[in-house]
């Protein structure tokens, strides 16, 4: 049995999606959360004040070494859609369907409301630019159902649209982050110090519980660098190119995530920032470009926010079409459209993106510390999986693997994404907790049903572990 045979039989299912894309398309899908600061960036500057930008700093570090745990995973398995997610099952030697299928499941719950949050922003931005009567519910899922054609039409279709918004993007980033240097007395350096606001806990547990709170929400959008993976069985060659793609999108996240914050609260302060992160950044484009940048940074940032949208309907597609292939779902979610696009899971994201918008309307923040309890289930799993996985010989002819110091930083950032998880979520109250919790477990009795009820139809054998020879 060949190298490559080997390590397919070290998983449940394969990707038989086109593989037909180039490595810049999964750079692109990163490029959509780079500038997902602006989601929980005001309510998190009110409770910590200037503290927030090291929060964001630090989190995003985070995120980008675990990127090189990816980029090694990724290449060695690229057969694997969905990427980050999809290697749980090997968190323990001889696998787990149930840990496969926790992992994948918390990982789409992480990224379609996710959907639902970014349209809702764009939405509402849009209307208060351009259309103050348009009710932003009703925008947001007509962007939303735009945005699902554009992904039916396949990859290409969908690499197109994201790199006519990702150069949006970067314009927004040049004008917020080269402003300050070709307009000198906008920039006020003072605003940086660090200082938690006046009505914050003052003692060393007060402190760090807030700490926690917020890292915990912040790594939602500032792990976003991992998101170049759930297209990685799409593109030719990600045996070479993986490592590249990785270390692209944790250094574009880096810096947006490092540099946005600290040119915001220099612009318009801590004031401005709470009041409203979206007027913050039409604020910076006017103190920098005069009312022309006001309207032209929100219009790339609304921009900016589709993309993101985007990104996530890739992610959450190719997620759900695994599952389907490695039997945690229905037959149905693995459908494969003409053009070569996973169509299955569509029904399911605009059920829960439709509840989303309705029940939660503009009230984003609590969706998001819901959504990354399951999200940070997933970094907890991928390190351990990491662990075990390096210890086999078996991947992708030609991939990379990492130096021995990998496997102690895969064990730093397992113990971290821990306690996140569970001393971060708790400070959001037992409400998220219990919400966030009892959607990531929903999925383990409906894949013990699907996988038995496929095993009573055509007996599938379990992965053997593969020679060593």
């Amino acid at each position: 049995m060949s190298t490559n045979e080997n390590a397919v039989s070290l998983f449940p299912g394969r990707s038989r999606l086109p593989v037909t894309s180039s490595w810049w398309a999964s750079v692109l899908i990163a490029t959509g959360g780079a500038l997902m600061v602006v989601v929980s960036l005001g309510a998190m500057a009110g409770d910590i004040g200037t503290v927030s930008i090291w929060v964001w700093i630090g989190t995003a570090v985070i995120g980008g070494l675990q990127c090189a745990l990816v980029a090694e995973l990724a290449a060695r398995f690229p057969e694997r859609a969905g990427g980050t997610a999809q290697f749980a099952f090997r968190a323990v030697p001889n696998g787990s369907p149930t840990l496969g299928a926790l992992s994948a499941w918390c990982y789409w719950f992480a990224w379609t409301p996710g959907i639902a949050v970014n349209l809702i922003l764009a939405a509402t931005y849009l209307r208060d630019l351009l259309w103050p009567g348009v009710n932003p519910v009703v925008l947001a899922l007509v962007i939303g159902a735009a945005l699902y054609m554009i992904t039916a039409m396949g990859l290409k279709l969908s690499t197109a649209v994201n790199a006519g918004l990702a150069l949006v993007a970067v314009a927004v980033l040049v004008i917020i982050l080269v402003g300050p240097l070709l307009h000198p007395a906008a920039f006020d350096v003072a605003r940086l110090a660090p200082a938690l606001p006046a009505a914050a806990p003052q003692t060393f547990g007060g402190v760090t519980a807030l700490l926690l709170k917020w890292g915990f929400v912040a790594t939602w959008s500032s792990y976003a660098a991992e998101m170049a993976s759930t297209v990685c069985a799409e593109i030719r060659k990600p045996e070479r190119y993986m490592g590249r793609v990785m270390s692209l999108s944790a250094i574009i996240c880096l810096v947006a995530f490092a540099a946005v914050p600290v040119a915001l609260f220099g612009l318009v302060g801590l004031t401005g920032i709470e009041a409203d992160p979206l007027e913050a950044f039409a604020s910076a484009g006017g103190a920098l470009l005069g009312p022309a940048g006001k309207l032209i940074v929100g219009l790339g940032l609304a921009a900016v926010l589709v993309l993101g949208a985007e990104t996530f309907v890739i992610g959450s597609s190719r997620t759900v079409y695994q599952m389907a292939q490695d039997g945690h779902l229905p037959t149905f979610f693995a459908r494969i459209n003409r053009r070569g696009a996973p169509v299955g899971s569509i029904a399911l994201d605009a059920t829960v993106i439709t509840i989303m918008l309705v029940v939660f309307g503009t009230d984003v923040v609590n969706v998001v510390a819901a959504a990354n309890f399951g999200y940070l289930i997933v970094f907890v799993l991928l390190p351990i999986a990491y662990l075990v996985l390096r210890r086999r010989p078996e991947g992708r002819a030609g991939s990379f693997r990492l130096p021995r110091a990998a496997a102690a930083l895969a064990i730093v950032l397992a113990v971290f994404n821990l306690v996140l998880l569970v001393f971060g979520g708790l400070q959001w109250g037992a409400s998220v907790t219990l919400i966030g919790l009892g959607v990531s477990l929903v999925i383990i009795p409906v894949s013990l049903l699907t996988r038995r009820r496929r095993a009573r139809v055509v007996p599938v054998a379990a992965p053997v572990a593969a020679s060593t020879r």
